[in-house]
């Protein structure tokens, strides 16, 4: 970057806000040239996830619940002659509990009572299998338990994807024709190809998955058959992931975009499972998504030419939908307080918790819900009359929420487990334990890693990174510390997804014996009231898992015992993150505006990652230990309690010397594997950094950023 360019740069980075505003927020206020253009809005949702009563926090602020999403569609159907309603998909499946002590029946009720016009299949809707999704949707009793009956939705589900085994053709019908304001819409349903992935063997059992070259000729296909209709405006609805940061739209949606042909007549592709924004244009397709759980809808604007049933002009806005002076909509309100009233033991407080028994980084460590939660599985009674089992095996993608501050109900429970999963007794060699746990670390068809760390009880293993899978495990011992014996047989709890091999738990199919046992959810609540009695729920971090984070270093990168400054490690930050934003000199009094590293500490003040002291920055100054992790902690996501900061902290012979500013900024980075103790005993937060040393945090930090 150069001040001298400042002019030009301005104008560039007018016209992409310009454009990404757009992007964002829509043409809120274009004009069709064809003054006779049909504007038809579609209004939708994707992954609900059965979140009737639920309140989320976005930023600072409350938003959902499904009496407040109401409301919100209801006025934005009102405010426009010529409306559709949708959903994407997961609209049930890891539900709330007020939906799922009823099989989802309560959400069905919910979309009916709005009046969708039509729904896509997500993964989740095949969580209990093709007849349970057959029963939710067509209606008639669900085979899980045989006590809820099921009314059917009243509007129609598509899927283009998912063809069952016995007859070779799609599952539910691939595409329908809505007509609205004298126009023709086409919808075509597409669910994500990870499915099978997601959910348990018995989920999709008797149904297949197209692959993504079969997937983009169904949509050709079905496309053609549209127009031979006379539509010519088609929505794919496709429950797969995408994103839109800097005006980028990535993922599964933005691959099939890419994938159909320029001139495809598909005009929109409405994305889902990820739970991320996204809001752009891929080969000529807009791409949208609206975040997760009710939190947000998108309006889809179409401007339609009667005349060849051409889309003019389109464009989407994703609306948050924030409680604060809203009124929440009866119809709802009623709908929630006859599943409330059928379940009193919703409402019911078991215990409290301080906040700090939470799932952070469950995916990649050990996290105190998950210790809890494979704690209660490993006490589980299976009425075989025997002892605790050996060990516990929690699968991360099963803990769906954290405990509460304050007081903790059955419903909170019911948010964490909401899959109703069977628990499973299995007979494992130590050899098999070890093979388990290697399966934790898989690979991505585009070769990135895809770790799901399971958490654990009854174990401890030390994880060296910088070793192959095979070699990674390089301490395995049960909680005192005796080392597992490969070749006797132990027993293990899991849920039946992954004794299935859900997850690539693969080994589980290989155990000896297998009993069935009681619900998960039952099993942790009974731990919980039994444990606790009413009291404060308390879980930490106990070393049950050790990972060694891998080295960013080349092997051949010699080693070099020089402190850089602080001027130098902001620099390599900026560098590494191609931070090329800002047109102004830096503040800093002691920053001249002709310093090798001016620009670099104004691309870093503006990114919010330094503040200086006093006015100045001390660029010359040797960067220590926790200066560096004040900068980099924010560059990450997540927050260490007062707690558990306090905690790990003390864990350190020399953590007193920690300074207060850079306590938090430490731990957040140790739970993230970013830093580590000099000698696992001290943290020595004055000591500088070596160039090494500094790259490799940076590039650590940097990939933790990404993931």
């Amino acid at each position: 970057m150069s001040w001298k360019n400042v002019l030009g740069k301005s104008t560039i980075r007018i016209a992409t806000t310009a454009l990404l505003l757009t992007q964002l927020l829509g043409a809120a206020g274009s004009v069709s040239a064809a003054g006779n253009d049909v504007e038809v809005h579609l209004i939708g949702i994707n992954d609900f996830h059965g979140q009737l009563d639920t309140t989320s926090i976005v930023g600072d602020k409350k938003a959902g619940s499904a009496p407040i999403l109401a409301t919100y569609l209801k006025e934005a159907q009102a405010k426009y002659e010529n409306s559709l309603l949708f959903h994407n998909g997961d609209s049930v499946g890891a539900s709330a509990p007020v939906s799922s002590m009823d099989r989802d029946e309560p959400t069905m009720e919910w979309m009916n009572m709005m009046g969708f016009d039509v729904g896509s299949l997500g993964n989740h809707e095949f969580d209990q299998g093709v007849a349970a999704l057959k029963a939710q949707i067509f209606g008639g009793l669900d085979p899980k338990e045989g006590k809820v009956t099921h009314a059917g939705a009243k509007f129609d589900y598509v899927n283009a994807n998912v063809i069952e085994t016995a007859t070779g053709k799609t599952l539910i019908k691939p595409y329908v024709i809505k007509e609205v304001g004298g126009v023709k819409i086409g919808f075509i349903g597409l669910v994500t190809k990870s499915t099978p992935g997601k959910v348990s063997p018995s989920g999709t059992a008797g149904v297949r998955f197209l692959s993504p070259e079969e997937e983009v000729e169904a949509v050709n296909k079905y496309a053609k058959e549209l127009q031979d209709q006379g539509v010519e405006t088609i929505i794919v609805l496709a429950h797969d992931p995408a994103t839109t940061k800097e005006g980028v739209t990535t993922g599964e949606a933005a691959d099939l975009a890419k994938a159909l042909p320029a001139d495809s007549p598909v005009d929109v592709i409405v994305a889902g499972d990820n739970h991320a924004l996204a809001n752009g244009e891929v080969n000529g397709k807009l791409i949208v998504q609206a975040y997760s759980y009710g939190t947000a809808f998108e309006d889809i604007k179409l401007m339609i030419d009667p005349a060849t049933g051409d889309v003019t002009e389109k464009s989407a806005t994703v609306t948050t939908t924030l409680q604060e002076g809203v009124k929440e909509d009866p119809e709802t309100l009623a709908i929630i307080k006859k599943s409330l009233d059928k379940h009193p033991e919703l409402t019911k407080p078991v215990g409290t918790t301080d906040g700090s028994v939470l799932r952070t980084d469950a995916y990649n460590n050990e996290a105190p819900l998950g210790n809890l939660i494979a704690d209660a599985m490993r006490d589980a009674d299976f009425g075989d009359k025997a002892s605790a089992a050996d060990f516990a095996f929690m699968n991360p993608g099963g803990i769906r929420a954290d405990l509460p501050k304050g007081d903790v109900t059955f419903a909170d429970l019911a948010k964490i487990q909401p899959f109703g999963n069977t628990l499973v007794k299995l007979e494992l060699t130590g050899e098999q334990v070890k093979t388990l746990l290697q399966q934790q670390w898989g690979t991505n068809a585009d070769g990135t890693p895809n770790t799901k760390t399971l958490q654990i009880s009854g174990l401890k293993y030390a994880a060296d990174f910088n070793k192959p899978v095979a070699e990674r495990i390089t301490g395995l011992s049960l909680e005192d510390g005796t080392a597992i014996d490969p070749a006797k047989t132990y027993t293990a709890v899991v849920n039946n997804f992954m004794a299935a091999g859900g997850d690539n738990y693969k080994v589980l199919m290989d155990a000896k014996s297998s009993l069935a046992g009681p619900i998960d959810l039952d099993v942790f609540y009974d731990y919980i009231v039994k444990t606790f009695k009413g009291g404060n729920i308390e879980a930490k971090n106990e070393g049950r898992i050790t990972n060694v984070a891998a080295s960013t270093e080349p092997t051949e990168t010699p080693a070099t015992t020089e402190v850089i400054s602080r001027a130098e490690f902001v620099s390599a930050l900026v560098d590494m993150l191609k931070l090329n934003e800002v047109t102004t000199a830096p503040a800093f009094k002691d920053v001249a505006v002709d310093a090798t590293y001016a620009d670099a500490i104004a691309e870093a003040t503006h990114a919010g990652f330094i503040q200086g002291y006093g006015g100045n920055f001390y660029p010359d100054r040797d960067i220590t230990r926790e200066e560096a992790a004040t900068i980099l902690a924010k560059l990450v996501k997540g927050q260490a309690t007062d707690k558990e900061t306090a905690t790990i902290i003390a864990s350190f012979e020399d953590g007193k010397s920690v300074s207060t500013y850079a306590m938090k900024p430490m731990v957040k980075l140790i739970n993230k594997g970013i830093l580590g103790g000099i000698d696992q005993k001290s943290l020595q937060p004055k000591q500088g950094l070596t160039t090494n040393d500094a790259k490799a945090l940076i590039e650590k930090t940097v990939a933790a950023k990404a993931s």
